[in-house]
């Protein structure tokens, strides 16, 4: 498997590899990512689920998102760092914390979604495209489908 970059937790317990460039890179500003991070949003980068090998042992969380469909996000057993997501609807797909990356300067955000749920102090760049929901663009898409 050529590796196109890597990441993992704070621990390194976890290390994982990904042999495909992304797909596209979103910063998400729903109340489980802020949660999730402690922070403002969260930046997400999505590649083919084939692409992705995983070493370490992690812990799933399941959880009904907002659209209905459950996400699994997968944690560090041992730090709890945040490292992955899938998601009913994208399937073939895994979503990274783009924090977990050893260098995140290879993924550039190409949008940035569930702004209704944004706080006030927490400034996104104006010049990308933002959602108020999850927006309709599959991975890889340049246009919104609503």
């Amino acid at each position: 498997m050529p590796t196109v970059f890597v990441g993992g937790c704070l621990c390194e317990a976890v290390r994982y590899i990904s042999s495909a460039e992304p797909i596209t890179t979103v910063h998400c500003c729903c109340a489980d990512c802020r949660k999730i991070g402690g922070t403002g949003h969260a930046t997400h980068t999505v590649v083919p689920d084939t692409a992705f090998k995983l070493s370490g042992k992690v812990t799933k969380f399941s959880r009904t998102a907002d659209s209905g469909n459950q996400i699994h996000r997968y944690f560090c057993s041992k730090c709890g760092s945040a490292i992955y997501h899938t998601r009913e609807g994208l399937e073939g797909l895994l979503v990274i914390r783009t924090s977990s990356m050893d260098d995140p300067e290879i993924a550039e955000p190409k949008m940035v979604i569930f702004t209704s749920s944004a706080v006030s102090w927490d400034h996104m760049d104006r010049e990308l495209p933002a959602y108020e929901k999850m927006s309709n663009v599959r991975p890889g898409d340049v246009r919104d489908t609503d």
